[in-house]
């Protein structure tokens, strides 16, 4: 039995997924992750480094170099679901599963996923500081950050120095689930890599697909494939379709 095989296994017999999704989850739709070799954190804009310009501290000092940095390196306007996304929404209509994702572009939602746990926000609104008053991104792009009200519009997303929304919520929903599926994370920044520990994976076992090998890759329960997420999702898809409905 290959891998493909055993995975369609795990998702056959688990009645409770939780999904993790990381960056790579969203290379394949034309966004650039972070902290591969090449990724955004690997140089600098305006002699800044990205994980400086996405700090709280700068947010508030230099907001305007702050904006022009999230238009010209994260805006995702024009940006669409790629096929694994697509795929994972097809799955929620036959399986109980919730996305957990560190992912700041909504994909999932656009490609019809509704359980969708957005641990460090999203770029779709900004709120004001002072009134609270949301508006779309693409309008404080478009029309400035300043809000009518003297406050300013920040990204409803979480930044260096702030605590991730709902990590609360995204332990219980892994320590819950009787599968963890893992798709383009490495693992390694935290608190998003606990979750496999608090999933269980030394006792449950785990999927992994991330281009990558992760520090995970050689567990005795884990089943790794460093392969695209695509093309993987649509292996395993092709025999999920050619399973008896009543053993999905």
């Amino acid at each position: 039995m290959d891998k493909i095989d055993k995975i369609v296994d795990l998702i056959l017999q688990a009645e409770k997924i939780v999904i993790l999704t990381g960056a790579g989850m969203s290379t394949e739709s034309g966004l650039k992750d972070f902290r591969s070799k090449d990724g955004l954190a690997s140089r600098t804009y305006e002699g800044y480094y990205p994980e400086e310009i996405l700090s709280r501290d700068f947010f508030y000092k230099e907001t305007a170099l702050f904006y022009q940095y999230l238009k010209e390196k994260l805006n995702v306007t024009g940006i669409s679901p790629n096929k694994g996304h697509l795929i994972l929404a097809q799955w929620e209509e036959i399986k109980d599963i919730t996305i957990i994702t560190q992912n700041i572009d909504s994909l999932h939602q656009k490609a019809g996923s509704t359980k969708v746990l957005e641990i460090h926000g999203t770029l779709a609104k900004c709120t004001c500081t002072r009134c609270r008053n949301t508006v779309l991104l693409k309008e404080v792009l478009r029309e400035g950050y300043e809000c009518p009200c003297g406050g300013i519009y920040k990204p409803d997303i979480v930044l260096y120095d702030e605590e991730v929304h709902q990590i609360s919520e995204a332990f219980r929903l892994a320590g819950e689930a009787d599968l963890l599926i893992v798709l383009g994370t490495s693992l390694k920044v935290y608190p998003a890599a606990s979750i496999p520990s608090v999933y269980g994976a030394s006792r449950k076992g785990m999927v992994i697909i991330n281009r990558d090998e992760t520090p995970h890759a050689h567990d005795y329960r884990v089943i790794e494939v460093n392969e695209g997420i695509g093309s993987t999702l649509e292996k395993i898809n092709r025999r999920l379709k050619r399973t008896p409905v009543e053993n999905l």
